[in-house]
């Protein structure tokens, strides 16, 4: 019984993540209890992840790292420093440019390999991605920060990769014991049960995230309206420019690519920004959480008509 729900979780899953918006609003009150929940999610995110890519794909592309890196490189520096001038040029708050440039700056969302395999991207190159661009991050959004931004932030290297480590070697016993339980011979066949339990921790994963969300809609409805409108125009700009500069590359990379570009882990700096930061980071942080659950939904149709002569990912 489970095992069907799950399977039919995962068939339906561009349909529910979008409802895991209309349930992360409606649970607001449990939101601040299970925010001591969002490092399991995040780690169950990531061992299915590892669960579900083949290995020796994966390996793979460990040996051969240079396109996937080419991805966190055009990502993570190319489009802030592109994009941190334009900024400048337009007439929105200083909070929310700051918002969208170093939103630009970030890595991928620790569950953007999981939602990859339902657009039927590249799983490999998006686990590799993810982690990579998370790895690299205290190198590259400090230095990118202070000399487009003029802000200064610290993120303490040896801290922040035991906590990447941390979280790689807590989601790896949950990969090998899914591996383990379902076998290699089943794998395929079990693929739909994984998917589904993703789907279950995303929808999930959207109430303590979504904490706040409701009452900055219902204390300024308009100006929370300007944000995500804001964050939806960012994403769709930072995926489109990805998925052209790597489009001579292949489909597949191109698309994953872009997916990688547009979903950034807009949290990761709430530790570690100064206190004197615009109050408006915090209400992009709330904002940007609607063009997260909404994009694959969105872009899947996208990514369908773009791969529609491609053979599928491994």
């Amino acid at each position: 019984m489970l095992a069907r729900l799950l399977s039919a979780m995962a068939r339906h899953a561009m349909l529910l993540l979008p409802c895991a918006l209309i349930l992360g609003l409606a649970f607001q009150g449990l939101a601040a209890a299970m925010k001591p929940l969002i490092t399991p999610f995040v780690v169950a995110l990531l061992g299915i992840a590892m669960a579900r890519t083949d290995l020796p794909v994966f390996r793979g592309v460990a040996r051969r790292p240079w396109l996937p890196l080419a991805m966190v490189a055009v990502a993570m520096i190319g489009i802030p420093c592109a994009t941190a001038p334009l900024l400048d040029m337009l007439p929105l708050s200083p909070g929310l440019k700051l918002a969208l440039a170093l939103m630009a700056c970030l890595p991928p969302l620790t569950s953007m390999p999981a939602v990859a395999g339902f657009l039927g991207l590249d799983r490999a190159r998006a686990l590799f991605v993810t982690l990579a661009g998370t790895a690299l991050m205290p190198l590259t959004v400090p230095p990118l920060a202070l000399a487009l931004l003029g802000l200064d932030i610290r993120i303490p290297f040896v801290d922040f990769m035991l906590r990447l480590a941390s979280l790689v070697a807590a989601g790896l016993p949950l990969a090998v014991a899914i591996r383990s339980i379902v076998g290699e011979q089943r794998r395929q066949r079990a693929a739909p049960v994984i998917d589904g339990l993703a789907v279950l921790i995303l929808l999930l994963f959207a109430i303590p995230i979504m904490d706040g969300v409701l009452g900055h809609i219902e204390r300024t409805p308009w100006r929370t309206a300007g944000f995500v409108l804001s964050a939806f125009v960012a994403t769709v700009l930072y995926m489109t420019v990805t998925m052209l500069a790597f489009w001579p590359a292949g489909r597949v990379l191109a698309c994953t690519a872009a997916y990688a570009a547009g979903s950034r882990n807009n949290a990761l700096l709430l530790a570690v920004l100064p206190a004197t930061v615009d109050p408006d980071y915090f209400l992009f942080i709330a904002a940007v959480q609607f063009p997260i659950y909404l994009t694959p939904t969105l872009s899947r149709p996208v990514f369908r008509w773009l791969l529609r002569r491609q053979p599928p990912p491994s």
